[in-house]
């Protein structure tokens, strides 16, 4: 057999492995995906506008952070008049001593996000101009990596959710963005159901 033969051949055979890698990972993140539909589907089953308006916000969060496997997570609602976003509700290691805390509304990533109606993945933060550390400076915690969604309903912005600091360190990907983005969408209409059903109570007593 010649060198020429089997060059070709060794190359053709690394390249059957190469692809034979790719299918294997896109298969793996494949079933990965799957199995977040399934954790979002349960999640979404579980959120009900019967809910006290703090519970469903819990209930949201925590399937958040459920369905992307991330440590800590924050739902952050927009005050219009003050032009802030409020932490709402937080899960992790900030739980306690986040909530109620306010950042003006353009501010950070997530304000980005808030103004831009846009998601952001940024793995690592520190490299990123538009980070807002007053959070981790002022709660001596560390941001690594976040994952961060608007929640618009009708056309109108109601917050956001930050995912922050996967397990084992892993990056947050496109995938993630869209599992975040149909909780979002579940998320600010059962929220935007809410907001609502004042309104309608008061136009039904009026009746």
């Amino acid at each position: 057999m010649s060198s020429q033969v089997l060059k070709f051949l060794q190359q053709e055979n690394q390249r059957l492995v190469d692809e034979n890698r790719l299918l294997r990972d896109e298969v793996m993140a494949m079933r990965d995906y799957l199995a977040g539909l399934r954790t979002l589907q349960r999640a979404a089953e579980a959120i009900t506008v019967e809910d006290e308006p703090v519970a469903l916000l819990d209930k949201i969060l925590y399937a958040a952070l459920t369905v992307i496997d991330a440590a800590d997570g924050s739902i952050l609602l927009l005050d219009e008049e003050a032009n802030e976003l409020v932490f709402v509700v937080v899960h992790g290691e900030l739980g306690t001593t986040l909530p109620g805390h306010r950042i003006p509304a353009d501010a950070g990533i997530a304000g980005w996000v808030a103004m831009n109606r846009e998601p952001q993945i940024v793995n690592n933060v520190r490299t990123d101009q538009r980070f807002y550390g007053g959070i981790d400076e002022t709660f001596q915690f560390e941001t690594v990596g976040l994952l961060c969604v608007p929640m618009v309903a009708r056309g109108k912005l109601l917050g956001v959710i930050e995912v922050l600091n996967k397990f084992n360190r892993q990056e947050f990907s496109e995938a993630d963005v869209d599992l975040m983005g149909l909780l979002a969408f579940i998320a600010a209409t059962a929220i935007e159901r809410l907001q609502s059903e004042p309104a309608d109570r008061a136009v039904e007593n009026a009746d």
